[in-house]
């Protein structure tokens, strides 16, 4: 396996770490997202040095043994979860919150339809996503959660390999 860290971030006590994985026997490659707590790092993050973090997300990415090349490819995504994913993605906070109002103005600026949340609330059972999206909650129609971005293979072209941050 061959991994490249395009970039990582601090939330808190998460710390986000944007990579791509290669599989070098087949060529499988994987944009994915992960996270750990700083106290998984193998040196202090408020002491350390940039290149003491890269080695220490290096070597905690390589224990994965590459299982993110088995993650859900975005391209395959519904519309509305790739927006939401996107959004989280994007966002200074990890999150998406989409109140009522919102929907409403989504569906007539962006083309969403209430088949679009029905196939999305589909997808969070398919996915597995509870802990990461949820929806009708009586204040919002969608929520997403920052974990969200680490449940697939970002694999769509992009001009850069990096996310926007």
């Amino acid at each position: 396996m061959k991994y490249k860290i395009l970039n990582y971030w601090n939330d808190q006590d998460d710390l986000y770490v944007n990579y791509i994985i290669k599989n070098l026997e087949t060529g499988d490659q994987a944009n994915v997202i992960n996270y750990y707590d700083v106290s998984d790092l193998d040196c202090n993050y408020n002491m350390a040095s940039m290149e003491e973090i890269e080695n220490s997300l290096y070597r905690l990415i390589e224990q994965g043994k590459g299982k993110e090349l088995t993650l859900p490819k975005v391209s395959k995504l519904s519309p509305l979860l790739k927006y939401v994913y996107d959004f989280v993605c994007e966002s200074e906070s990890n999150m998406c919150h989409i109140d009522y109002n919102d929907w409403e103005e989504l569906k007539e600026e962006q083309d969403f339809t209430d088949e679009d949340f029905e196939t999305l609330n589909q997808e969070v059972d398919d996915y597995a996503l509870y802990d990461y999206i949820t929806l009708d909650d009586g204040e919002y129609k969608i929520c997403g959660y920052g974990c969200l971005q680490t449940m697939f293979n970002d694999d769509r072209r992009k001009e850069s390999d990096e996310l926007e941050r």
